[in-house]
């Protein structure tokens, strides 16, 4: 569980850097811009549903 975690947020961060250069080269409205933010709403989702099920375990 706790590598999972690491990787999810590893990921997360890697994602965020990628978010923040595709949005200082096209803007925030562009649609690689929104695609990159809705991955990285994925990964904050899978991270917040791991923590949240090992809280009950």
């Amino acid at each position: 569980m706790a590598t999972l975690l690491h990787q999810i947020t590893k990921e997360i961060e890697e994602k965020r850097y990628e978010l923040f250069d595709i949005n200082k080269r096209y803007g925030l409205l562009h649609s690689k811009t929104i695609q990159c933010s809705q991955e990285l709403d994925k990964l904050l989702n899978q991270l917040f549903k791991e923590r949240h099920v090992g809280m009950w375990f």
